[in-house]
């Protein structure tokens, strides 16, 4: 994890796992996650990309709620000390795989474009 603040209630994170075993599922549309703390789930759209999370990286932007509990998480995370063991680190987030948010043909009009000026 690296986090770098953007203004007093928000932050970027910068999540690195290990490269997953398929391609991206969602290449060419607008996708997001779901980022669990135990029973705490919450969407966020990454303001990474697809080739990015290919490799193992992830990028999100959070906006912090004082009273959040998936906000209370977010900044219980420390940067990993390789040195110590992972394990017991609060470095650890669950991601989910990618969910489509918006597809290109969710954009396509269902009408002609000279029936949709009338």
């Amino acid at each position: 994890v690296r986090i770098v603040g953007v203004t007093c209630d928000t932050c970027i994170y910068h999540l690195e796992n290990h490269p997953p075993a398929v391609p991206h599922p969602y290449p060419t549309s607008l996708w997001h996650v779901g980022v669990r703390f135990g029973p705490i789930v919450r969407e966020y759209t990454p303001i990474s990309t697809t080739q990015e999370w290919e490799q193992g990286r992830l990028t999100l932007l959070v906006k912090t709620y004082d009273d959040g509990a998936a906000s209370k998480r977010f900044a219980a995370l420390l940067p990993a000390n390789p040195v110590a063991n992972l394990e017991k680190q609060p470095c650890w987030v669950l991601v989910t795989s990618p969910r489509l948010t918006l597809g290109l043909s969710d954009l396509e009009p269902s009408l002609p474009p000279r029936q949709l000026a009338h």
